[in-house]
Parts: structure tokens; C-alpha cells; sequence
């Protein structure tokens, strides 16, 4: 019939499909394995001569610039310990509100589960539903529907809480003003989608730091004429 005529071809176009899929992986593989032996060679040699290359780069530039360097570097590692912090506090936040909403439904396991779901949440994107999304489906077609309605409230407040303090969390412990934060996110998400939440914090972390180390005025400095 026409209906199995169609069947028959959408599966032999996906056959050939995931086949031109499979080979050009598979001659992608030299080229592949050349810039992945390269890049360690590289990072090994980088590694391994670091603070001599570093001597002769600083030597090279004016002292000027070697102090600018050396503030946004400092900058930067600020931002990158106080990041750390504000996911530690987020994913222990995520955790406890996990754990108090899975005894109040009487789930058992229910410290270990919320435990296992604040470490979920360090997934970009993704976050808590890699969790909650499975389970609720899973316990709707069981048939347990007073489950299905906490986990979704549960699952609900875990995700507004997190959208309503992670700007303000993230701000806080890298330095930056909440407004502005939770503008990255939404530009870098539009942007660039799903990488443009991490890119438009860190493009205003890096722009931050420059900002603070005068960068952008020893910038105009140089275009009016002036010395560094």
C-alpha cells in the first residue's frame, strides 16, 4: 500500500542517513586524532616551559602592561573561586529544598535523592529535570498521581527559586551587579542559545575585570596620546 511505500522509504532514507553519518565520523578520524595528538603535545610542551615563556613575554611588553596583566589576572581568579562558591551554594540550596520536599511526600531515599539531584544541577541547561521530568513521567504511567502533582510542584518551586537567586548568588560572589548578570544571561542566551548562558557571564566577567584593572582608560589614554 502507499502508507508501507512511505514507511519503507523514510527508513531506508534514515538508514542511509545514520550510514553517511557513521562514514564521515569514521574519515573524520585521522584528521580527528592529528589535532588531538597535537593539542597534547602542545599542552605538555606549553606546560612544561610555562614560566619561561611567561619571563620572555613580560620581558617584551612595558611594565605598564605587565601591571595590567597582572590586575585582570588577579581579577579573574577572583571571579573564578567566587563562581565556584556560587554554585556550591546554589547546588546545596537545590539539595535542601529537594530533600525537605521528598520527606514531606514520604519518598524514601529521600536525603540520598536530593543529594544526587543538587549535583544534577550543575548541568548547563538541563539542571534538576534530568531528575524530576523521568520520575514524574514514570510515576504518571504507574498510576501514582498524588506523586506526580508533588514532584511537579516540588519540581516547579526547585526551578523559580533557582531562576529568582542565581543572579543574585552569581553577582555577589564574583563581583558583579545582578542586573547586569541576569542581562548576560538573557542576551548570551539569545545570542547564542544554549552556550550563550555561559558565555554572557563570562564575556562580563572578562570586561569586568579589564574595566577594573583601567584597561578601557588606559585605552583612550593611548588614542588621545597620552602616556600609560
Amino acid at each position: 500500500s502507499a502508507a508501507l511505500h512511505t514507511i519503507s522509504n523514510a527508513g531506508k532514507e534514515m538508514a542511509l542517513d545514520l550510514l553517511n553519518f557513521v562514514k564521515n565520523r569514521l574519515l573524520a578520524l585521522p584528521d580527528t586524532a592529528t589535532m588531538l595528538v597535537i593539542s597534547v603535545l602542545a599542552a605538555f610542551f606549553i606546560s612544561k616551559d610555562f614560566y619561561l615563556w611567561q619571563t620572555r613575554f613580560r620581558r617584551v611588553l612595558p611594565s605598564g602592561v605587565n601591571s595590567r596583566i597582572d590586575q585582570v589576572v588577579s581579577v579573574l581568579r577572583g571571579a573564578l573561586v567566587g563562581f565556584i562558591k556560587a554554585q556550591l551554594s546554589l547546588i546545596s540550596i537545590t539539595a535542601a529544598i529537594v530533600i525537605v520536599g521528598l520527606l514531606i511526600l514520604r519518598v524514601e531515599y529521600a536525603v540520598t535523592i536530593g543529594l544526587l539531584t543538587g549535583l544534577v544541577d550543575l548541568l548547563p541547561y538541563l539542571g534538576t529535570g534530568t531528575v524530576f521530568v523521568p520520575w514524574i513521567v514514570y510515576a504518571f504511567f504507574k498510576g501514582e498521581y498524588s506523586l506526580v502533582i508533588g514532584l511537579s510542584i516540588l519540581y516547579g518551586i526547585v526551578v523559580v527559586v533557582r531562576q529568582v537567586i542565581e543572579p543574585k548568588i552569581v553577582a555577589d560572589n564574583v563581583g558583579l551587579d545582578p542586573l547586569l548578570t541576569l542581562i548576560a544571561l538573557f542576551v548570551g542566551l539569545h545570542l547564542f542559545g544554549f552556550w550563550g548562558l555561559i558565555i554572557g557571564p563570562v564575556s562580563l566577567v572578562v570586561i569586568n575585570a579589564l574595566n577594573k584593572a583601567n584597561v578601557f582608560q588606559d585605552i583612550v589614554k593611548y588614542i588621545v596620546g597620552k602616556p600609560l
